[in-house]
């Protein structure tokens, strides 16, 4: 933090307030806020206000009071207490709002008072408020040590490596501490009065160029107005505080003193300066189908989302799947898409084919087994006690060095006795045999009865 600067100093002017006063906004501008003072600030982490406030007031140092004579929406004003033993390096309390997008250009102003008697941190440094970034902090300070004078100034804290100011005036390009440039140089202020504090500032147009623009104004009067800052417009404003550090680490209040903060105002260009997109996806594949979700993405609601598949096809949605022809490692590509750009992310997916189907079974052999019946010399067979495909074909051996087909069938003998009949059952599951004997019998045939010839009846001859 810098001490106190010896730079010449303008008349104290007495504080002045009328709509002149606000004529310093620029034209063109939106409302963003337009903020009294007119909430309770209890005691709390994140406490919630009106039109979009939060407090941060853990030890309740921040409280709403009344104070008839405020400037601007009397009498409730918002009171910052420094007890005794206040340490230095930190604020009483912190009143923030975010700023809804990151904003390269913003004008803002309240009423602000410091108590009578002030008692100055050793170092110079009396925060009163903050507009920031990621790595961008634009400061408002009473710049002075313990007994004064007190003036006020803008410290910009940042990101660059190119210096901070080129101007006209002469000021050291690797300043940070912006000092009074106009209208007799620095203003100063004296505790107990009320303050209309006034900035506009404007970002660069890159990261590299001195083109950006920061001025500020005290009771409607002009008191700092640099035109060649380097402003990195990658890391535009988010959040404005009111959190009143009290110089640097180390010392320490002898005495109770307070900040009090009377309405404030916050205007922007409307819609600011949109954040670029960034791109993540999460995945999960099973089998050749890989799911991707892209929730954790940042981006606006607006945000177009498109996949390349790494298979030379493509896809688009939040949250989306693909099934792969094959099995292999893919690399998947989101691509994310607002209006502040385009972010990709790309990630390997791996796709696993499913095992081939086992092979079919193979088919059970089949069981030859048959049946039969003997009448004389013929003989039936019946296989259909087999174990068989439909398809099955079956032969037969009748041990007469003859043969047949089919599931039943008949065969007739030359001649009586005992054969060994063979069944042969084919079908895909293989081949099965049965052997059985039957046995075949001739029929009996009828007696002939011969009388020989005839012979001469000699009934009745009477031989003597």
């Amino acid at each position: 933090m810098a001490a106190s600067c010896d730079r010449a100093e303008a008349p104290v002017e007495p504080p002045r307030f009328s709509s002149s006063a606000w004529a310093n906004e620029p034209a063109g501008f939106t409302l963003l806020s337009d903020y009294g003072f007119d909430d309770a600030m209890s005691v709390g982490d994140g406490v919630p206000l009106s039109d979009g406030w939060y407090l941060y007031n853990p030890d309740g140092f921040a409280t709403q009071t009344a104070d008839p004579g405020a400037p601007v929406s009397p009498p409730n004003v918002g009171q910052w207490r420094y007890p005794v033993g206040f340490g230095g390096g930190a604020a009483p309390a912190t009143m923030y709002r975010d700023l809804g997008v990151p904003r390269g250009e913003m004008y803002f102003r309240y009423s602000w008072k410091a108590s009578n008697p002030w008692e100055g941190h050793p170092t110079g440094v009396n925060e009163i408020s903050f507009v920031i970034a990621q790595g961008n902090i634009l400061v408002v300070e009473m710049n002075g040590t313990p007994g004064g004078p007190y003036h006020l100034i803008v410290n910009a804290e940042f990101t660059t490596s190119n210096g901070h100011l080129d101007n006209s005036t002469g000021d050291d390009p690797g300043a940070r501490y912006l000092f009074g440039n106009v209208n007799g140089g620095n203003y100063v202020v004296t505790p107990g009065q009320w303050y209309e504090i006034e900035v506009y500032f404007n970002m660069s147009t890159t990261s590299t160029s001195r083109d950006g623009t920061i001025r500020w104004w005290v009771n409607g009067t002009p008191v700092g107005d640099y035109t060649t800052v380097n402003f990195d417009a990658a890391h535009p404003f988010e959040e404005f505080d009111f959190s009143p550090t009290w110089g640097g680490i180390g010392s320490s209040k002898t005495e109770e003193d307070f900040f009090w903060y009377d309405d404030v105002r916050l205007s922007v260009r409307s819609g600011g300066v949109p954040p670029a997109p960034v791109a993540n996806f999460t995945s999960s594949c099973a089998g050749l189908t890989c799911s991707v979700d892209a929730s954790s993405s940042t981006a606006q609601a607006s945000a177009t989302y498109s996949w390349s598949w790494g298979d030379a096809t493509s896809g688009t949605g939040k949250t989306t799947s693909h099934t792969y022809g094959a099995g292999g490692t893919y690399s998947v590509t989101l691509s994310v898409t607002d209006a502040g750009g385009t972010s990709t992310k790309t990630q390997s997916v791996t796709a696993t084919a499913p095992p081939p189907p086992p092979p079919p079974p193979p088919p059970p052999a089949p069981v030859a087994n048959f049946t039969s019946s003997c009448a004389g010399l013929t003989c039936s067979v019946d296989a259909s006690s087999s174990t068989a495909q439909a398809s099955a074909t079956y032969s037969w051996t009748w041990g007469d060095a003859t043969t047949g087909t089919g599931k039943t069938t008949s065969h007739t003998y030359g001649a009586g006795g005992t054969y060994s009949v063979t069944l042969s059952v084919t079908d895909a599951g293989g081949t099965s045999t049965k052997t059985q004997s039957v046995t075949v019998t001739p029929p009996n045939t009828a007696p002939t009865v011969s009388a020989g010839p005839d012979q001469t009846d000699l009934t009745g001859l009477l031989y003597t």
